[in-house]
């Protein structure tokens, strides 16, 4: 304690008592806020989200380092090249679910819709210069690089617009952000809005944040070919998509994915000029002639020496050449120390950060797999596939389901047929058109080890076609159809499989179609079940055996489709031999055969 803290403690304990608390307070604060030598000029400060994205060194400024080190470094481009083809790759599709009450697929709705959705997505920008799946990887191109995006929705007056037909009125744009106007801004102009309503770099949001509208410009503001003065256009929020990360609350607009590691990249790229100049340097010498002559060419066996237009003297070695030094002449080869054995460490401890703050692995962005095993490998891609998985649920979320939603109501409003009327999506959108969206496959690591494990999975109830085949970026619904397809084709050109010719065996003997073949077909189907099922417990087997005996009733009297018997079948653990079996011969008639009688598991 010393002098003034002893003297207010005489006059005034409870004073003094106040300041050694304090005192003590301030002796536990956090060890990382304390100000140093190195930290002064460079104190953070608690700001807003949207006080951030201000000023010359806020979102815009980063925004156009982003572009430039995009356009400039090869690692940075092909770091956006890498979310993009992992997140989009070659499109993220649609695929219309529409079923009936009872759960079956309506073959025909969804294959109008399908199809119909298709044929927009060849033609829906508004320019008629991208795909629907250009879209999206431009959209996301732009989300990672630029930090956002905007897409205008334009309903068109009808299916013919600036020259070119769509099936549906409706067509999209993408927009940057740089044509968000900032000149309306609330803090700038002082324009008071009303009902509390403000605009924030060029996004009008009401009193809870929510935007209602965006403030854009007909053109980019930088365009030579802007008429004039661009005067910024109003469009409600419903007709825009706003696509940005969200890092943190009250965020209204989005930052460069490159923010966290452009002053590493920054400055790898100084240092790899550096280096490049330094060897350029280090090659121009070969050797230095020491000498106590002031006249004199080691070098010129006459006696005249090689000049350069300045006058200095040139000095050459050939291959072959023996030199004769005089006595006060001595030769020294240069030793430049190019390549830097230290560079490519340096480089790639550069590259991992880099990688870490844009949120990709080093070998991703990279592209160096010259140290990594499988194990690694595996590793790496099982690091970045869950990022991906976020951003694509983000996307299919953000993007993909409000246009399905958009294109099914220009499909109403055209009046299409097998699509549902504008009441039915106003009440239930999500029942009267539903979607599933069909995600890019990733390629395997170890398609061996990792299809048996998606079969294990199956067989113990871990996954479900629709998660394993999901993964692939395959519909299990079209993959069930498409297979389906293909064995009608099939037995009517007579190219049966073994076990569509065992079949045909067994109905040859038993007769035309009936119980009996039922029965037959029942049994062997059973026979080859029991041998599948015989690591299971009696419990687990009595379910499998009521299952199986469900969907044999179910296919004979018509309650239930092939697909879903399929599904079922599979998911208690038959092998596909089976399956086929089952349905070909338990589709007609009645299933009247009793089951064996119960077997026991294993103990």
């Amino acid at each position: 304690m010393n002098f003034l803290d002893r003297a207010i403690g005489w006059f005034s304990p409870a004073a003094g008592v106040r300041r050694a608390h304090a005192r003590k307070v301030l002796e536990r604060s956090f060890q990382g806020a304390e100000s140093s030598r190195l930290t002064n000029n460079k104190r953070p400060k608690n700001q807003s989200a949207d006080q951030e994205l201000l000023g010359p060194f806020g979102a815009d400024s980063v925004r156009a380092w982003a572009r430039a080190l995009v356009r400039d470094n090869a690692y940075a481009w092909n770091a956006v090249d890498t979310i993009v083809s992992n997140v989009i790759g070659s499109g993220i599709d649609a695929q219309s679910i529409y079923e009936t009450p009872e759960g079956d697929d309506v073959e025909d709705v969804n294959d109008y819709r399908d199809s119909v959705f298709a044929e927009w997505c060849e033609v829906c920008d508004v320019n008629g210069q991208l795909t629907f799946a250009e879209m999206q990887a431009l959209a996301m191109r732009e989300m990672v690089e630029a930090g956002e995006v905007l897409i205008r929705i334009v309903r068109t007056p009808g299916k013919e617009y600036r020259g070119i037909r769509r099936p549906v009125p409706l067509a999209l744009e993408i927009i940057e952000a740089d044509r968000l106007s900032l000149e309306r801004d609330t803090f700038k102009s002082g324009i008071a809005r009303a009902e509390g309503t403000r605009i924030v770099r060029g996004v009008e949001v009401d009193d809870l944040g929510k935007p209602i509208a965006y403030w854009i410009y007909p053109q980019h503001p930088s365009t030579p070919y802007a008429a004039g003065n661009q005067i910024p256009v109003r469009v409600v929020a419903k007709d825009i998509i706003h696509l940005f990360r969200v890092d943190r609350v009250g965020q209204t607009r989005g930052v460069s994915w490159f923010a966290p590691a452009m002053q590493h990249i920054r400055d790898m790229g100084v240092y790899l000029d550096n280096e490049l100049q330094a060897s350029a340097v280090a090659a121009c010498f070969t050797a230095v002639i020491k000498s106590d002559s002031p006249t004199g060419s080691l070098l010129n066996p006459e006696g005249e020496d090689s000049t350069d237009e300045n006058g200095n003297t040139l000095e050459y070695l050939e291959p072959g050449l023996v030199a004769r030094l005089r006595k006060d002449e001595s030769i020294e080869v240069v030793n430049p120390g190019r390549p830097n054995s230290a560079a490519d460490p340096w480089i790639q401890l550069i590259l991992r950060g880099v990688a870490a703050g844009i949120g990709v692995s080093y070998e991703a962005l990279s592209k160096d797999f010259s140290k990594t095993s499988y194990s690694s490998s595996r590793t790496s891609k099982l690091e970045d596939r869950p990022r991906y998985k976020r951003w694509q649920n983000y996307f299919v979320a953000h993007f993909c389901q409000p246009i399905w939603d958009e294109f099914c109501n220009a499909a109403a409003n055209a009046s299409l047929n097998n699509f549902p009327t504008s009441a039915e999506l106003l009440d239930e959108r999500r029942k009267v058109a539903p979607v599933e969206w069909q995600l890019p496959e990733w390629e395997w690591v170890d398609p061996m080890s990792e299809q048996q494990s998606a079969e294990s999975s199956l067989k113990m109830f871990m996954s479900t076609y629709q998660d394993e085949l999901g993964g692939r970026g395959r519909s299990w619904r079209a993959t069930y159809y498409q297979a389906a397809k293909e064995r009608r084709l099939r037995l009517k050109l007579g190219l049966l499989t073994e076990t569509e010719q065992t079949s045909q065996m067994m109905a040859a003997q038993t007769g035309t179609a009936g119980p009996a073949d039922e029965s037959t077909a029942i049994q062997d189907a059973e026979q080859g079940a029991r041998g599948e099922w015989m690591g299971l417990s009696r419990l687990q087997w009595q379910r499998n055996r009521k299952a199986l005996t469900d969907v044999l009733n179910g296919l004979a009297d018509g309650s239930m489709s092939e697909a879903l018997a399929r599904a079922q079948l599979a998911m208690i653990g038959l092998s596909d031999k089976n399956i086929d079996a089952i349905v070909t011969d338990a589709s007609d008639g009645t299933v009247d055969a009793p089951l064996p009688e119960e077997v026991a598991a294993s103990e």
